[in-house]
């Protein structure tokens, strides 16, 4: 099996670094410091800063907790919530309120006036828990498998799943994914409450990742007939007896199968989607999961939505990933760019929205720091995501004892949670890297086919889902292969359907979608190939396009209807392709390269990026998941006589040095491992140059007695104690200190180091897990993620200096200590907790959280040079 590329590069070993100068960590800043920052270059909304999957248990609302739960999420720097209903905390079942009842509409009417009065939105799933289900649905319309009956050569149908963590009135069978017919029943019921409620309308209507498990539906054989041309009914036997007849035959007729589920269920998302429309809202659709075209599948939203699973490995210096805290990662970015793809390719400028269900799982429960948060965030930028939700908050009254209200599979982005303290400079980062990342419109140049149709022609089985999961679709394929090999070299690509390649026409050499201009379209080594889509790439190519066989032609069409006839139009058509203008080549690169798409070399020194056109001007989001510092003149592929940087974290910014060398763009850049940066192709005259560093002496270690107060947190503030050798602050001479979560006040009075400098970095060393930083009672900002350091410009003064450092730990301690008092805190119904392996939840046994500063704090002297001397 082939390794997805991010694995490849955060599995490889750390690299010890001994070089003065790669050894320290935040040499650059801007222009000024993010206390002085000049203004973002782009205004931020509501639909920028991040949004949250709003768990809402029982629907057991009050308008003064809605309206309680709304303003921390505003004030924490959340744009949006995600509302989902799901099962009920015990004790609560009178506050219960049933789904789309009146007063339920009532309480949600109120959510979506409040969150407006407040500069947010609102979205919604179309249901309770997922996927789509519920109650008073008849058989013909829920999901069902199909149970063989061979004696009488007859397919029964059996139930196959009910709706997952249902709130009270939601409960029901799903509904069948394969029926359009079902999809406008069970939409009926929407119908009548939201005509009677117009108000209560969200911005947007969800369909969670595809979780049903059926494979049937009442009308498959009529839909067949009239599809495929023939009798599904005749070949019962040879369809699930997999001894009876020849592999080709087999796989022929359950391509048939396939392709006729996969077209129903894209029938009944526009349904859903339409109905959307119809009354003024949005759609939003996790097609993954799905036994269907899944680009197909994210098209047919406005909104398609991807999804990691579990904590993804960073060869970064510092970070951490304890392997009993964690699940394998589910992060094939190939995985994710389908739905990136789709926006990209289908959905027009200005309407490609990319969201992204974010964190879901990441460690186990209250062990998930800001740090962790924000490397994955940065991910799912690098796979074309600009909205993202987390995974998630739960409503909770405000007067329940704490932990209060949780849902069992998030990370708990709540007030209740020890890090709220600090999230509002992750939001902050989230919503100035959106305000960019929604700006223009997607700057790939390179469209790959995905031949789908290899997958299903296969003799074995019935549907093939096509989950984050279970990844040998992709990543055992060679357009997996492919696909990495464009991720690998630079390339900035999407993948393409064949319903799309229909859709697409030519002009001036370039391959024209509704979403943007591509300069090639690449076809992997495939064996299968629909005629039309065959004959439309010939015609592609006829007209100036690059059209890029990788390796082969395809040998056949796939599927059994009317076989002969499609079999010889391909045969005629594949005998004239390299007449007709197609390009048949090993060498992927070299034909790219004739096709003028543009390589970036930046990839050879470990940074990933995506890409984006604004205006006349091309901006870069760049990151170094590295172990290793990247100090250098970086090439961009996009020429440019003049650069500028932005920071998201900080709001810096600053004209970059540029110069030409070889015919080539190069900037100077400096990223630590972890790091990102914006870089914009042309820079404002009077934007002041952006600050390089290097050290120019050893670092100083700060030394002396700290003064340790706990300031903020529970479940009590511990005593207050003094040290002169940082530690964990679970080792405090109060035993409460092993408890408590929350913030600690570090202090520390130093005398100035004796030697100048231009500037002095701080470098706290191992902060567990944020920190807020003032020096001589001035703020130098938060900081959530590594590197944790901070640049001083002038704030060293002579004489005395006064150093506060608040750090704030995870909550794990103190869960810790409810479970080892027995404290009755696991409250809510259904599954309602489980640990990250799906087993009985047991925080009592789990080691003690390492807490607070644990150093060592260094003051590094730095200098300002010249990069162009460089």
């Amino acid at each position: 099996m082939q390794v997805p590329l991010f694995r490849l590069r955060w599995m490889a070993p750390a690299v010890v670094l001994i070089n003065v100068v790669a050894g320290f960590r935040g040499l650059e800043a801007g222009a000024a410091d993010s206390s002085t920052a000049a203004p973002w270059p782009f205004a931020v909304t509501a639909g920028q800063r991040p949004g949250t999957y709003w768990w809402c248990p029982g629907s057991a609302f009050s308008i003064e907790d809605i309206d309680w739960n709304l303003k921390q999420l505003h004030d924490a720097g959340f744009g949006f919530v995600h509302v989902v209903p799901i099962y009920g905390a015990k004790g609560a079942e009178a506050q219960a309120i049933p789904y789309l009842s009146p007063r339920w509409m009532e309480m949600f009417e109120h959510i979506v006036r409040r969150a407006k009065s407040l500069g947010m939105f609102v979205d919604m799933t179309t249901g309770t828990g997922w996927c789509f289900g519920g109650p008073n649905l008849p058989n013909w319309a829920i999901d069902v498998k199909a149970c063989y009956e061979a004696k009488s050569r007859t397919v029964r149908l059996a139930p196959a799943a009910r709706v997952k963590r249902a709130a009270p009135g939601g409960e029901g069978p799903m509904i069948n994914p394969f029926s359009p017919r079902a999809m406008n029943l069970y939409l009926e019921r929407f119908s009548a409450a939201f005509d009677a409620f117009p108000n209560a309308r969200p911005r947007a209507q969800y369909h969670d990742s595809f979780e049903y498990r059926g494979d049937w539906s009442e009308e498959l054989f009529d839909e067949f007939q009239s599809r495929m041309g023939y009798d599904l009914r005749e070949y019962l036997p040879l369809f699930f007896d997999d001894s009876r007849g020849d592999d080709e035959s087999r796989a022929r007729l359950k391509y048939d199968y396939r392709r006729v589920l996969a077209e129903l269920h894209w029938e009944s998302i526009r349904r859903w989607s339409a109905w959307a429309h119809d009354r003024g809202m949005l759609t939003r659709n996790q097609a993954h999961g799905a036994p269907a075209n899944l680009l197909d599948l994210y098209a047919a939203s406005d909104i398609p939505d991807m999804e990691m699973f579990g904590a993804s490995e960073f060869p970064i210096p510092g970070f951490r990933r304890d392997p009993a805290m964690v699940r394998s990662s589910d992060d094939d970015a190939r995985i994710c760019m389908l739905a990136s793809s789709a926006t990209h390719v289908a959905h027009p400028p200005g309407k490609q929205l990319v969201g992204a269900e974010t964190c879901t799982w990441l460690r186990e429960h209250w062990h998930t720091s800001l740090a962790h948060i924000k490397l994955q965030i940065d991910l799912f930028f690098l796979t074309g995501a600009n909205q993202l939700l987390f995974h998630g908050t739960c409503y909770s009254p405000r007067d329940v004892p704490w932990p209060g209200w949780f849902f069992y599979a998030s990370i708990k982005m709540d007030w209740r949670n020890a890090f709220w303290r600090d999230v509002p400079v992750l939001t902050q980062y989230v919503a100035r890297c959106q305000s960019v990342l929604q700006a223009g419109q997607h700057a790939n140049e390179v469209l790959l086919y995905w031949p789908i149709h290899d997958l299903w022609m296969d003799a074995c089985g019935t549907t093939i889902p096509l989950t984050v999961h279970r990844r040998e679709w992709m990543a055992n394929q060679p357009v997996g292969e492919t696909a990495n090999f464009f991720l690998r070299r630079g390339f900035a690509f999407d993948f393409i359907s064949d319903r799309m390649v229909a859709e697409s026409a030519v002009r001036d050499g370039m391959i024209i979608t509704p979403g943007g201009a591509y300069r090639a379209l690449v076809v992997p080594p495939c064996r299968y190939m629909p005629e039309e889509t065959f004959t439309r790439l010939t015609e592609l190519a006829q007209a100036g396009a690059a059209i890029i066989f990788q390796r082969r032609l395809p040998d056949d069409v796939p599927g059994r209807a009317d076989l002969a006839r499609r079999r010889t139009r391909f045969i005629e058509q594949r005998a004239m392709a390299k007449q007709n203008g197609v390009i048949l080549t090993d060498d992927i690169e070299r034909a790219l390269t004739a096709a003028q798409a543009v390589r970036e070399p930046m990839v050879d020194r470990g940074l990933r990026f995506v890409r984006r056109k604004v205006d006349a001007d091309t901006w870069y989001f760049i990151a170094n998941h590295t172990a290793e510092v990247v100090d250098d003149w970086i090439v961009l592929g996009s020429p440019c006589s003049e650069a500028a940087r932005f920071d998201a974290m900080t709001g810096a910014s600053g004209r970059l040095p540029v110069r030409k060398r070889d015919g080539r763009t190069e900037v100077y850049l400096r990223l630590e491992p972890g790091q990102t940066t914006f870089v914009r192709t042309g820079a404002d005259a009077a934007m002041p140059p952006w600050r390089h560093f290097r050290p120019c002496g050893e670092p100083v270690v700060l030394s002396g007695t700290w003064s340790v107060e706990f300031i903020e947190g529970g479940p009590v503030l511990p005593a207050a104690y003094r040290t002169g050798k940082l530690a964990s602050w679970t080792e405090a001479p109060d035993v409460a200190a092993q408890a408590f979560a929350g913030t600690a006040r570090y202090v520390l009075e130093f005398p100035a180091p004796p030697m100048r400098a231009d500037a002095w970095l701080l470098d706290l060393g191992d902060v567990r897990h944020s920190a807020r930083v003032r020096l001589n009672g001035r703020d130098l900002g938060t900081l959530v993620a590594l590197p944790f350091s901070v640049l001083l410009d002038h704030a060293v003064q002579k004489g005395r200096n006064r150093l506060e450092i608040e750090v704030t730990n995870l909550s794990a301690n103190r869960i810790r200590d409810l479970d080892l008092r027995n404290v009755d805190w696991k409250i809510m119904k259904d599954i309602n907790i489980v640990n990250v392996h799906y087993q009985a939840f047991d925080a009592s046994h789990w080691p003690i959280e390492p807490s607070g500063l644990l150093g060592p704090v260094r003051l590094v002297p730095l200098e300002v040079f010249d990069p162009a001397a460089k």
